[in-house]
């Protein structure tokens, strides 16, 4: 592709040179690429590489195109997305929120597919076509823009119609998705998370935000909880917008929960979806679980499907989301002070037993975290045990210490399956629950420099009882 038909209308260049590439990463340019430079420090990568042309924030002498831009990252995924000239699935829909995205793009990609429709999503879980599931970008919530063009090229050739994933603040604030072009947007939940990023909860909320302002365009579709306390102010946004609004909750919404009872297979849902009622059983468990859901069935009405096609009663929960692992233990993914609540009391709620929680808060991460998930911990759990999440290159006790501050009586123990292991006997001979959270489907645990094969799920199965 030539040069100025690949930045035409993002960056006013007339150069007409032949780009037979496009990258960001430095480790990753070959000759005739076009590099996009969103880091001091890569001169090193480039010296001894022909890159056709450089766009920066800065002088390179050494370029032999070399095109000045104030913010490169900002260009970057519509530059991306125009070289691989994919064509958009016919309908796309981003989930953004602190909690519940991968539950809300799982459901939805099920319901999608169990109303023939050919269906993807891309989220924590990696990437899901056609019920074939791949691992396959870093573990990242929303791959880089290389990555992410790259998997929907690869969507077109699969003829996926219905593509639905996961906006992390990262993701968002770093531009991977404004290259793509949504059909619609929601917005699940908001409370404390990754203020190892952004530098207080305002930056946090404001990251979530440009989700409906500069990625979603104007007069489409945003799907809105209408319990959460910034839902004015997210209402405002679309509004003025043009954007049709569709929303869920226990109250004046579009999508209504009326009642909610618990078995300790899921539960059984009475939802109101404009003037008509439905009486449903929900083979998921989780109380929280009921959002998610409303939250993928406005989604999937957005996108034309009639409520008679879908099949709540087929769903199956999520990896690693309230994930059982044997009849009273429970595997979960929270990390966060909201989560972490919510699925201790969900379970309280299926199975009215008091409960035994091992958990631990990752290292490298936000550290105003661990305080607050110790006072639920401690209100919340009748037997606690603190253990190692993953530390990364952090000190595993300083950690355990900044939570036990706030949970006195738990027993520490630091090796993950030892503490696993203590919290199985104990729910098993004081007939508890058992919740083992923070790191829900993940197959690892990552310890200073090294990577660890672990999986609490298969661990917990694999335990001799």
């Amino acid at each position: 592709m030539k040069l100025r038909e690949l930045v035409y209308g993002i960056i006013d260049i007339a150069f007409d040179i032949e780009i037979r590439g496009v990258t960001c990463n430095p480790k990753k340019i070959r000759e005739g690429y076009l590099f996009v430079c969103v880091s001091k420090g890569c001169e090193k990568y480039v010296s001894n590489t022909k890159v056709s042309a450089i766009i920066s924030s800065y002088v390179w002498y050494n370029a032999q195109i070399y095109i000045f831009h104030p913010n490169p990252l900002s260009v970057y995924s519509k530059i991306v997305s125009r070289f691989y000239q994919f064509k958009h699935p016919k309908y796309v829909a981003a989930v953004t929120g602190t909690n519940g995205k991968t539950s809300v793009v799982e459901f939805c990609r099920q319901i999608w597919q169990n109303a023939d429709y050919n269906a993807s999503s891309i989220g924590t879980l990696g990437t899901c076509i056609s019920n074939k599931r791949e691992f396959d970008y870093n573990s990242l919530t929303t791959p880089d823009a290389n990555d992410f063009y790259t998997l929907l090229c690869d969507m077109n050739s699969k003829n996926v119609e219905h593509l639905v994933l996961e906006a992390s603040s990262h993701g968002i604030d770093q531009y991977r998705i404004h290259g793509l072009d949504l059909t619609a947007a929601a917005f699940t939940n908001f409370s404390q998370d990754h203020l190892d990023y952004h530098q207080n909860i305002g930056e946090y909320f404001n990251a979530k935000k440009r989700l409906l302002y500069e990625v979603l365009q104007e007069e489409k579709t945003v799907i809105l909880n209408a319990n959460m306390d910034e839902y004015y102010i997210l209402l405002g946004i679309a509004k003025k917008r043009n954007n049709k609004v569709i929303t869920y909750g226990e109250k004046y919404s579009d999508i209504t929960l009326i009642k909610q009872i618990p078995t300790q297979d899921g539960q059984y849902l009475t939802i109101r979806i404009d003037d008509k009622i439905y009486n449903e059983f929900f083979p998921v468990l989780g109380q929280f679980q009921a959002y998610n859901l409303m939250c993928a069935i406005g989604i999937a009405i957005s996108s034309g499907l009639n409520y008679e096609r879908i099949y709540i009663d087929k769903l199956i929960s999520p990896l690693g989301r309230m994930e059982r692992a044997s009849q009273f233990a429970f595997v979960d993914y929270a990390h966060t002070p909201s989560a972490l609540k919510q699925a201790l009391l969900s379970l309280k709620w299926h199975f009215s037993k008091e409960i035994t929680l091992v958990f631990g808060c990752g290292g490298n991460r936000d550290k105003t975290k661990r305080a607050e998930m110790g006072k639920i911990a401690q209100i919340y759990a009748e037997k606690v045990i603190v253990t190692n999440d993953n530390p990364r290159n952090e000190d595993p006790a300083e950690i355990r210490h900044d939570i036990l501050l706030h949970c006195p009586d738990a027993l520490e123990i630091e090796d993950r399956k030892e503490a696993i292991k203590k919290g199985i006997d104990i729910s098993h001979s004081k007939d508890m629950v058992l919740l083992v959270a923070g790191k829900g489907h993940e197959k690892s645990q990552v310890m200073s420099s090294q990577t660890l094969e672990f999986s609490d799920i298969d661990f917990i199965k694999n335990y001799t009882f």
